[in-house]
């Protein structure tokens, strides 16, 4: 045949450093976090992968941060091994529902405010709320090797993350 010809050029991988019960080298198990927001429609079924996938992938350390509104599902996560990290915000922030939340919950010490500024530090302390989660759940450990983050957009129409 007088076609190219084609040879292997680079060298076969070296072997893992990763063991075959999932941990690295290191012995750390990869770390999988769900992060869902918004009401029980936008939840539940994130926590439902959540437990699926850590019933699958049991080599995974399972996190799973929501609403504090959603405490009803930590007992349902732990029985499949997951964690249940809960933020103090709101599921939703409709006017109606604002005026019940104190100022206190949002660490705030401004007087009354419109709707949207009560809404936005609501949100801004959502946000530091969701980054000390993840910041607890990796830490300072430079390794991110099989490690992810699902997050679920759906709600950001009432939550912006």
């Amino acid at each position: 045949m007088d076609g190219p010809t084609w040879t292997r050029t680079h060298k076969a991988p070296e072997a893992s450093a990763r063991t075959m019960d999932g941990c690295g080298g290191d012995g750390r198990r990869p770390r999988a976090v769900f992060m869902a927001f918004g009401t029980h429609g936008d939840v539940f079924p994130i926590a439902a992968l959540a437990a699926a996938f850590a019933n699958d992938q049991q080599q995974y350390t399972v996190v799973f941060i929501t609403h504090s509104a959603h405490q009803s599902l930590s007992t349902h996560l732990a029985v499949s091994k997951v964690r249940y990290m809960p933020v103090a915000s709101p599921p939703a922030l409709a006017s109606e529902q604002l005026d019940n939340i104190s100022y206190d919950s949002v660490q705030s010490n401004a007087g009354p405010e419109s709707f949207s500024r009560r809404k936005e530090i609501i949100q801004t302390e959502h946000r530091k709320a969701c980054l000390a989660s993840v910041e607890e759940v990796f830490g300072n450990d430079p390794s991110i090797h099989s490690d992810f983050i699902v997050i679920n957009f759906f709600a950001l129409c009432s939550f912006i993350i």
